[in-house]
């Protein structure tokens, strides 16, 4: 085989399913969508999965995923007992995926009511392809990663969202996935549209069985249109045999605010991609993230906040804790363009390490071509602070206790701004089991 033509064996074997299972992924019949998947493919032959030489994975062990053949799964199981899972107290509309594909009798598809559409992708692509031609792949860059064009290429299903303008959403809507079959890659694709002047809350749920070794590769591209609000979680709770590749792409109109709550609380290697393009006047977006972690447990935060327009705001704020031998990397980078003027911009990863093996790699970034700017990006690295453990010593708190105390109220900054308080309280509660069972 010439040099030319050569296909790597961890990207073959991904390369051979598509070919496979081609003719029965949605959108065979649709044109430009059965255009889009040949590309991704092409672009994944090319360039294969990433490595450690590629400077945005250096530090993240790909082989722990490359180096295993996952399958996608074409016969789900259906009417799987979520009930372990559930939030209590939390009222909202369930989608849920299994192994990425839609269990529409556990999911609340009855919001089609003219103002929202709530509809699987295959569902739209079989019925009315053009609801969602000009905006599906116009927010993710084509020179994206390698999962990224994996995930065009062989996506199975995922979810497309339309919230018409003016239209407010009473009460969230709660996008489970789980991953539960052995060796199995689900790759959800979603598309949400938040028109003029709309407000809407959503959770992505994260979940997997317990001892299944599985690879999630999703792709989110939201489109957040004039004066739209979006407040967006992403809830990470997967055992440690569970691997996921969780890209969100973000495109924001004039006066608009998102919101973004990464919450990694699980998972054996974990890799989050979140970009946000601010490209109208007055737009703000907050980025917050908490990651808790131990064992061998791998986390990486690729965040990119680009200021395209004037007058536009950003609030970047990540922590960490690190036990055991436990690994986190977080590179974060904030890019103003030549005409974005009146920029306000602040990043900031901060990390508690309680252990000598636990290691962080952080990367904040700033690329400013603009001078009417206020930016400010930083990182702090450090253990608890002995002060305060004497001072709670000395109220008769034990170490064990002081020490959870105060790694709580490190990360307690964050998780106090989760409005949606049934899930901030199981938050509050998974990570202070975590954070007992650590320490």
């Amino acid at each position: 085989m010439q040099p030319d033509t050569f296909v790597a064996a961890d990207t073959a074997h991904y390369i051979d399913q598509f070919a496979r299972l081609n003719k029965g992924l949605p959108g065979i019949d649709v044109a430009w969508f059965d255009d889009q998947r040949k590309k991704y493919l092409a672009r994944f032959s090319k360039i294969g999965f990433p490595t450690q030489r590629d400077e945005d994975w250096r530090y993240t062990p790909l082989r722990l995923i490359t180096s295993k053949n996952f399958n996608v799964v074409t016969t789900p199981h259906r009417n799987v007992d979520l009930t372990r899972f559930k939030i209590p107290a939390l009222d909202s509309y369930q989608i849920v995926f299994v192994d990425g594909h839609l269990d529409q009798k556990q999911s609340t598809l009855d919001l089609n009511k003219g103002d929202i559409t709530v509809r699987s992708l295959s569902e739209v692509l079989t019925n009315t392809p053009g609801l969602v031609e000009k905006y599906f792949g116009s927010v993710v860059k084509n020179n994206s990663h390698g999962f990224t064009a994996l995930n065009g290429a062989l996506n199975e299903d995922g979810v497309v969202i339309k919230i018409e303008p003016d239209v407010q959403i009473e009460k969230p809507i709660e996008l489970i996935f789980l991953s539960q079959t052995e060796m199995a890659i689900s790759q959800p694709r979603n598309l949400i549209i938040a028109g003029k002047n709309s407000r809407a809350q959503f959770i992505d749920r994260y979940i997997s069985n317990s001892t299944a070794h599985t690879l999630s590769n999703s792709t989110t591209e939201i489109i957040v249109e004039q004066r739209a609000e979006i407040d967006y979680y992403i809830i990470q709770t997967q055992s440690s045999s569970a691997y996921q590749v969780c890209g969100v792409w973000v495109k924001q109109a004039e006066g608009s605010r998102f919101s973004c709550r990464t919450i990694t609380l699980g998972g054996g290697l974990v890799r989050n991609d979140l970009r946000v393009d601010l490209n109208g006047p007055g737009a703000h977006c907050d980025m917050l993230g908490v990651y808790s972690l131990s064992g061998k447990q791998h986390v990486d935060n690729h965040t990119t906040m680009v200021h395209q327009a004037e007058n536009c705001t950003s609030n970047e704020l990540y922590k960490g804790v690190l036990e055991q031998r436990s690994r986190a990397v977080f590179h974060g980078r904030i890019k103003v363009a030549s005409g974005a003027q009146k920029t306000d911009a602040h990043q900031a990863n901060n990390t508690l390490l309680l252990s000598r093996d636990a290691e962080i790699d952080t990367k904040p970034q700033l690329e400013i071509y603009a001078d009417d700017v206020k930016c400010s990006h930083g990182a702090t690295i450090g253990q608890l602070n002995e002060d305060s453990m004497f001072y709670l010593r000395t109220r008769g708190i034990d170490e064990a206790d002081a020490r959870t105390l105060l790694t709580y109220a490190f990360v307690n900054e964050v998780l106090n701004q989760i409005d949606i308080e049934p899930l901030r309280d199981v938050l509050e509660k998974t990570l202070a089991s975590q954070l007992i069972h650590e320490i």
